[in-house]
């Protein structure tokens, strides 16, 4: 008899250069920023008030140097709960473009996909292909661990 494979509910979301996938429990809400307070800090594009809380806006692509992170008048951001201790770091947002598709994984519906990753992002964990699209699956603790770097430093 085969045992069942745990699923786990995930979001997937575009990016500027590809897609994102995290799992649905991190994710606190995703909304549509009118305005975002802006950052002189390195690595941070803006800040989003968020449950009267200020929440660092970060792009992925931008610190993985696929491209540059950009503000629009509305850009959609990913609120995400930290999986670190850092207290002073409870949420963190990424920046996304549109909504977001919901599937259910299985540790074998996921596929390593090398093709065009010749640089290694120390902020992606792993690079998948989830039927014929290719997500990245962030590496939050260096991702959290970089922003409260650049928070500790402001």
């Amino acid at each position: 008899m085969n045992p069942i494979k745990p699923m786990i509910k995930c979001a997937v979301l575009r990016l500027q250069h590809g897609s994102l996938i995290v799992p649905f429990n991190l994710i606190a809400e995703l909304v549509t920023a009118e305005h975002l307070a802006s950052s002189e800090l390195p690595g941070i594009l803006g800040w989003l008030s968020w449950l009267n809380r200020p929440v660092p806006v970060v792009s992925l692509e931008s610190l993985c140097m696929l491209g540059e992170g950009n503000i629009e008048t509305a850009s959609n951001c990913l609120i995400l709960h930290t999986v670190s201790d850092c207290d002073d770091l409870p949420f963190i947002a990424l920046q996304v473009q549109g909504g977001l598709q919901t599937v259910e994984i299985s540790e074998d519906t996921l596929r390593d996909d090398y093709s065009g990753n010749t640089q290694r992002c120390p902020y992606v964990a792993r690079q998948v292909r989830i039927s014929q699209l290719v997500c990245l699956i962030p590496d939050l603790p260096a991702l959290e661990a970089s922003v409260a770097e650049i928070l500790v430093h402001a």
